[in-house]
């Protein structure tokens, strides 16, 4: 097998680098829809703490519109599917948010490994020159991402699955179903808060 000379070295690392990068803007765009779907999603539930009989009738009214449905929506069905929503999107955007932080460490290692090669001047872009002078309003968005997004999210759930049980009307497969979910999203909030802030 005939041995890489060391040009093509660089240029198989560089590629590789471009590429990396371009996967990490993917996943980037990735998680900030959703990020923003989220937010929608517990906009929903808010309006359904607050106000729930005209949230019932608001959001009935607007899957009978859209979806051209003429029988009598039932609003606790629409609910959970709401909370089943909510699940898929802090899944994902969890899994997505840990695989970037992961990609960061990689690119940091790629950097390493080819600014090596032009006098630690060149590919420091995500490494030494991001770091340097790092802005306050960065240390800043970090703490509302990582910190007051997930605390808001649990305060969130909690209240909502605590209304439905309080108001609930007996035992129901939908309020099982329901409280499932919230712990599924609690439980997930909780394990991506310790991972961003104590397995890094």
């Amino acid at each position: 097998m005939p041995t890489l000379s060391y040009d093509k070295k660089i240029e198989l690392l560089s590629d590789h680098y471009k590429d990396t990068f371009a996967q990490l803007k993917d996943y980037l765009k990735l998680r900030d829809r959703l990020f923003a779907l989220i937010l929608v999603t517990i906009t929903l539930l808010l309006f359904q703490i607050y106000s729930p009989d005209e949230a019932g009738v608001t959001i009935g009214a607007f899957i009978a519109k859209n979806l051209e449905i003429q029988n009598t929506i039932n609003i606790a069905f629409v609910g959970s599917v709401i909370w089943f929503v909510l699940l898929g999107f802090v899944i994902r955007y969890f899994q997505t948010v840990i695989l970037i932080e992961r990609q960061y460490s990689y690119i940091h290692d790629l950097e390493a490994q080819l600014s090596k090669h032009y006098q630690e001047k060149a590919f420091t872009r995500e490494g030494k020159t991001y770091l340097k002078n790092y802005p306050l309003f960065s240390d800043w968005a970090y703490i509302l991402y990582t910190i007051v997004f997930p605390s808001l999210l649990i305060i969130v759930v909690l209240g909502k699955i605590i209304n439905e049980i309080y108001f609930s009307k007996g035992r129901s497969l939908l309020l099982v179903f329901d409280s499932v979910i919230a712990v599924c999203v609690l439980i997930s909030t909780v394990l991506y808060m310790r991972m961003v802030h104590f397995q890094k």
